[in-house]
Order: C-alpha cells, then sequence, then structure tokens
C-alpha cells in the first residue's frame, strides 16, 4: 500500500497527530530505560535538584511540592511498575503509529482499541484518582486523534475494497 500521504487539512492534522504520538511513545521508552538503570534515590535527588530554585522563589509550588512528594516515595516497586508501563505504552503507540503511516489496514483497528483502553484508564484515572487538567487535556487530544482514526480508517478501508493505493478526501 505504501506510505501515508496526506491529501487535505484535516489529513495533514491526522498525520500530525500520529508523529505526535509516535514522538511520545518514543520518548516514553527512552524514559522507562533510564529507569533501568537509575535508582529511585537518584531520581528523588535529581528531581530535588531541578524543583530546588523554584521552591527558593515559591515554597508553595504545587508541581514542584507535588514531584517532590512523589518521588520521596518512589520505591523499587514503583521503579518496575513505572519501566513495565512506559514500555508497554511506547511499544503500543509505536506499532499503531508505524502501521498506521504505513496504511496498513490492520493498525487502525489496533489503534482505536489500544487507545480507547487507555483512554479508559485516563477517565478512570481523572474520576477517581486525582483530577488533573494536564489528564483532561491529553484525553480530549485522545478523543479528537480517535476520531480522526475512525474517520481515516473508514477512507482506507474503502479503498482497499476498491483496490485502491490512492486515497482522496
Amino acid at each position: 500500500m505504501g506510505w501515508y500521504h496526506p491529501t487535505s487539512l484535516l489529513d495533514k492534522i491526522f498525520e500530525g497527530g500520529i508523529i505526535i504520538k509516535g514522538i511520545t511513545g518514543a520518548l516514553e521508552f527512552i524514559g522507562g530505560l533510564l529507569l533501568l538503570f537509575v535508582s529511585p534515590a537518584q531520581v528523588h535527588e535529581f528531581i530535588s535538584l531541578v524543583t530546588q530554585r523554584e521552591l527558593l522563589e515559591d515554597p508553595n509550588d504545587r508541581v514542584a511540592n507535588l514531584l517532590l512528594q512523589a518521588t520521596s516515595h518512589f520505591t523499587a516497586g514503583g521503579q518496575l511498575f513505572g519501566i513495565a508501563y512506559l514500555w508497554i505504552h511506547a511499544i503500543i503507540k509505536l506499532i499503531a503509529v508505524i502501521g498506521i503511516l504505513k496504511n496498513q489496514l490492520w493498525a487502525y483497528p489496533f489503534s482505536l482499541i489500544t487507545l480507547g483502553l487507555l483512554m479508559i484508564y485516563q477517565v478512570y484515572s481523572i474520576l477517581f484518582v486525582r483530577l488533573s487538567t494536564g489528564m483532561i487535556l491529553l484525553t480530549v487530544f485522545d478523543v479528537f486523534i480517535l476520531w480522526l482514526i475512525w474517520r481515516e480508517y473508514g477512507k482506507v478501508k474503502a479503498g482497499s475494497h476498491l483496490g485502491s493505493t490512492e486515497f482522496v478526501s
């Protein structure tokens, strides 16, 4: 089928969103790799160093204090969970992104199902774990990407029934 070629503005937005998902997947994989070689104490020391200046200016800074609190309770078990979570998330994203960019028909349902499941977890986290503006924005972005994937899947599926490799918007 060849690589994905956007033909309209919405197609270009779709391609950009998919590429962003791919970049975040690669960063998650790298983050998991870094966690593999760094101890929980080193993570806390790094966060302490990074937040030190901000806390001198504003000792009540919510983000800095949240990061310090989270890393002060970071254990080896939490570290393994973090590595597994990041790598599973990264691998799913990268498989989906590469499949979609290569116009593989299987990649669209795979992406819809996996992104849908990850969004269920995000909604659960928003509702029952901690209300977070960042998580809400991520979920809204993911809903938009999910709609774009659904839209593109319809186009690709229709094009594959016609035996065509070119898809017109």
